[in-house]
Formats: structure tokens, C-alpha cells, sequence
């Protein structure tokens, strides 16, 4: 690896991981009795997984994937917005909400891997509790099996 180049890791459909992290979101949600849309991405914000359950309204599944966005392209959990804005100017508060395809509520995570982004969960349909409850099950999935993985070799 070069200077010039920069070398990323990345959830993926490999282990299926990405398959099982989308079924843990989904467990959340049926043992809640809400329903959900629910979509994983890579590090990148590149959609590898994603499931829309019967009964979820329709406008969830893009508010879904623009968490899933806004927790990979931050890093930061999207419930953490309010307190991270009150800490802003205010064209900051004004403004940022504005931005086109940032959600700034519950229900978007980052898949972490040594502080790292490697893929985000974004959920949306029920309470903003409930959506991060089911994205939180994904995130608690995602890194018991990146633990359990023996050697990563991640440099």
C-alpha cells in the first residue's frame, strides 16, 4: 500500500454478515410488533442490503436509507444529532437540517470496527426509539461477529 492509495474495510454480503445484520433489525422490530424498513450499507453508503416488511409505510424506505447515509458519511449515530447540534452555531442548526438526504433523528448507525466506518444500518417506521432499538440490535450483531472473526489482518 502506497501513500497514494488509501486501503478501506467494509462490511459485505461475505459471511453474510450484511443478511444478518438486516435479520437482527428485523427480529427487533416483530418482537416490538412495528413494522419497519430497514437498510444496511457499506462504508462508502453503497445500499448491500435492504427489506421493507409488510404494513411499513411507504415514504420509510427512502428516510431508511438517508440514515443509513447519514450514520456511514458521519460516523455518528443520527440520534446523536440534537445534542451535537445544540454544541453548533446557529446557521449550523439552521442549516444542516436542511441538507438534502441527511436525517438528523434516531434510527441510523455505524457498523465500527476499530473506530472505523464499515457499514450503517438505517431504520425507519416506528417510534424514533423503536427504529434505533432495531438499529442498535443490527450494530450489536454486526460486532459480535466482527469479534468473533479470528485474525482480520486489517492493517
Amino acid at each position: 500500500m502506497t501513500a497514494e492509495l488509501r486501503h478501506t474495510t467494509t462490511i459485505t454480503l461475505a459471511l453474510a454478515l450484511a443478511m444478518r445484520a438486516l435479520l437482527a433489525a428485523l427480529e427487533e422490530a416483530q418482537r416490538a410488533s412495528v413494522r419497519v424498513s430497514i437498510v444496511i450499507v457499506d462504508a462508502a453508503g453503497q445500499p448491500i442490503h435492504m427489506a421493507h416488511m409488510d404494513g411499513a409505510p411507504a415514504p420509510c424506505r427512502a428516510i431508511a436509507s438517508n440514515k443509513a447515509l447519514t450514520a456511514a458519511g458521519f460516523g455518528l449515530s443520527t440520534g446523536a444529532w440534537a445534542e451535537r447540534l445544540q454544541r453548533s452555531s446557529e446557521m449550523v442548526r439552521q442549516g444542516l437540517p436542511l441538507q438534502n438526504g441527511l436525517v438528523l433523528f434516531g434510527g441510523g448507525e455505524p457498523f465500527l470496527l476499530d473506530g472505523a466506518v464499515i457499514g450503517a444500518v438505517g431504520v425507519s417506521g416506528a417510534s424514533e426509539a423503536r427504529d434505533a432499538a432495531c438499529a442498535e440490535a443490527a450494530v450489536r450483531c454486526v460486532a459480535a461477529a466482527v469479534e468473533a472473526i479470528p485474525d482480520l489482518g486489517i492493517p
